[in-house]
């Protein structure tokens, strides 16, 4: 199951600003909070793109939403030293 990273955090027990701090901190998350492109295509995290449209001006607003893999969870719990007991009741 692919979890967001507010969903992630909740998982791991954290404060999704908390979270994406502590992202940020290791490198995986840039400054403008995409995926940092050296942890692209490892098989844990994966950009979603996704758009919107603006009902105002007529035009779609393109995005993309950092998701977390299940193997993710375990890479990035391992990542930021903490033990999850069970994900499943977590989610």
């Amino acid at each position: 199951m692919n979890r967001t990273l507010d969903e992630t955090a909740a998982v791991l027990g954290l404060k999704p600003r908390a979270f994406r701090a502590r992202l940020r901190e290791l490198g995986i998350l840039n400054t403008s909070g995409d995926l940092a492109s050296q942890h692209r295509d490892r098989g844990y995290l994966y950009s979603d793109p996704r758009s919107t449209l603006i009902p105002s001006i007529n035009k779609y607003r393109h995005y993309a939403v950092v998701m977390v893999k299940e193997e993710g969870i375990d890479w990035l719990a391992k990542k930021l030293g903490i033990t999850i007991t069970n994900k499943d009741a977590a989610a």
